[in-house]
């Protein structure tokens, strides 16, 4: 079987889409000895980058001058798909090619652009139109649709109209270089670049306005005016367009309370991880959360919130919150930061919870699904 995977999202610069290709990719190659695959990765990628060192008899890869989303992919990335003449064709996003007629996969990470529209002003009603009707497109054309979770698998039941017995649900796995360990000199050297110099709360995500983070601030305040402790909040994650609300939070909080890192390299990430008192996801709305395996696997109890697949992905390993309520949200930071034998449970629990999400595990039901749709 010749199999096509689209990675022309995976950028040198790690994204979500781009954080699921290189987990997921690298462990297909080594699973899966019998077919063939090709890749199509942006011609900017940098030698260094997971996808790039991928290689075997098996294995071709092809560079793509196309980059992000864009009405006009459709004419090339189909032209290209049928040069290339897969068997089967992976698109790991919403936005299936119109105009080929391969059996294909996609994956749907969310559908927070059809549930939640008005999270995303800035975008034109044309824009939205478009976005809506690519999704119904892509789910109804594809052959198989892989979700990250139950919770978007709902989403495309309920929203979509889409057969259920068309999904597959592939749980997403945690990135290896997470488990690194750094020693406590080179922790400190990186925390006091930020301006980090004790205890900290984290937060990890792009600054979308559906990620929650006005109440996360409101919280963290009356946190800070229960506790009485110099704790700081850590938001890392680059700025979302020209969405600012953050930003204007942060500067009515107090010089050098809450820090916000625009980005930061996979080792500082790390850091950031291993030394955070607890991490905070406060999302109105997540197709996954990367953050919250993350931090569990790194012994960092987690809040969420209660709703969309975050239920799912914590399970009884954290704490469950209203998004709405900042109060809620502080008393469950209290109770984490001061309650030692919940935050040992809490850790335990984590523990045991991320080693459901694994990318092997992901890989071989990966390569099932192909096997569903090439063979009927």
């Amino acid at each position: 079987m010749k199999i096509l995977i689209d990675a022309h999202l995976s950028e040198n610069k790690i994204t979500g889409i781009g954080r699921y290709l290189n987990g997921l990719i690298p462990s297909i190659v080594r699973l899966d000895q019998s077919n063939d695959y090709i890749f199509l990765l942006r011609d900017d990628l940098e030698q260094d980058h997971p996808l790039m060192r991928i290689a075997g008899p098996r294995i071709s890869k092809i560079p793509v001058k196309i980059k992000g989303i864009h009405p006009l992919n459709h004419y090339r990335l189909s032209k290209l798909i049928r040069k290339i003449d897969p068997d089967v064709y992976h698109h790991p996003h919403f936005d299936l090619p119109l105009l080929h007629h391969i059996k294909s996969v996609i994956t749907v990470h969310d559908l927070k652009y059809v549930r939640n529209p008005h999270f995303f002003p800035e975008f034109s009603n044309l824009k939205k139109f478009y976005m809506k009707r690519m999704m119904r497109h892509a789910a109804r054309r594809a052959n198989r649709i892989i979700t990250a979770s139950v919770s978007t698998k709902n989403d495309l039941l309920n929203l979509i109209k889409i057969s259920e017995d068309k999904i597959d649900v592939v749980y997403h796995g945690l990135e290896e270089h997470l488990r690194t360990h750094f020693e406590e000199q080179e922790c400190r050297d990186v925390l006091r670049q930020y301006g980090i110099d004790g205890d900290f709360i984290l937060f990890v995500g792009e600054r979308r306005p559906h990620k929650n983070i006005p109440n996360l601030i409101r919280s963290y305040k009356i946190l800070k005016n229960n506790l009485h402790d110099n704790i700081k909040l850590v938001i890392i994650g680059k700025k979302y367009l020209n969405y600012d609300i953050p930003e204007s939070m942060v500067n009515d909080a107090g010089e050098g309370q809450i820090v916000i890192a625009d980005a930061v390299t996979d080792d500082e990430l790390v850091v950031f991880y291993q030394k955070a008192r607890l991490l905070i996801l406060p999302s109105y709305y997540e197709g996954f959360g990367f953050p919250l395996i993350e931090a569990m696997s790194r012994r960092v109890p987690v809040i969420a919130a209660n709703n969309t697949s975050m239920i799912e992905v914590v399970g009884d390993a954290g704490l469950l919150v209203d998004p709405d309520s900042p109060d809620e949200i502080a008393a469950a930071s209290e109770r984490l930061l001061t309650d030692g034998e919940l935050r040992q449970k809490l850790i335990r629990s984590g523990l045991d919870r991320v080693t459901e999400f694994n990318w092997d595990r992901s890989a071989a039901q990966t390569i099932e699904v192909y096997n569903k749709v090439y063979f009927g």
